[in-house]
């Protein structure tokens, strides 16, 4: 055998073991590749939860001031001690009374809106001294630590 035909040998031998090792490179950036788009889908989950319970939670804003505002519209109610209304479950099915604008009126059309735009949304008015505070609670049950599947939301303000 001439040198020849040997370099052609070697050279093929050279040839399919880099192309072996070729493939074991792109096996293992596929592996690496599926493992990020795995993490990605992952965090694109978490951010979906994060921002619904970020729109509960200006939600819950929202229905605060509404509270407050029909109070201020209604000063003489809010002296005689109407719009104290501790924590109750209501049924969201039931409309509000058709009842003019006054206090218990107010109270309901707000628990009303607590229910539909809140899970398990409840509100609660108190008085503490010259300040109103009012509380707002709902179920998040997506979150697994307990303090987090219920949140609470508190707004003091004076009148």
């Amino acid at each position: 055998m001439s040198p020849s035909s040997f370099s052609g040998i070697r050279t093929f031998a050279l040839t399919s073991r880099s192309s072996g090792f070729s493939l074991l490179e792109v096996l293992i950036a596929i592996l690496i590749f599926s493992f990020g788009m795995l993490g990605l889908a992952a965090l694109q989950g978490f951010s979906v939860k994060s921002n619904q319970s970020a729109n509960f939670r200006t939600q819950a804003t929202s229905l605060a001031y509404m509270i407050i505002d029909r109070m201020r519209a209604n000063p003489a109610a809010v002296l005689q001690g109407q719009y104290l209304a501790p924590y109750q479950t209501v049924n969201c099915a039931t409309p509000p009374p058709a009842s003019p604008p006054t206090a218990a009126h107010d109270i309901a059309a707000w628990r009303q809106e607590l229910c539909r735009q809140l899970p398990e949304g409840q509100g609660d008015i108190a008085f503490p001294g010259n300040s109103v505070v009012v509380s707002i609670k709902w179920t998040d049950s997506r979150w697994t630590l307990a303090a987090d599947q219920n949140p609470e939301f508190q707004l003091t303000t004076t009148l």
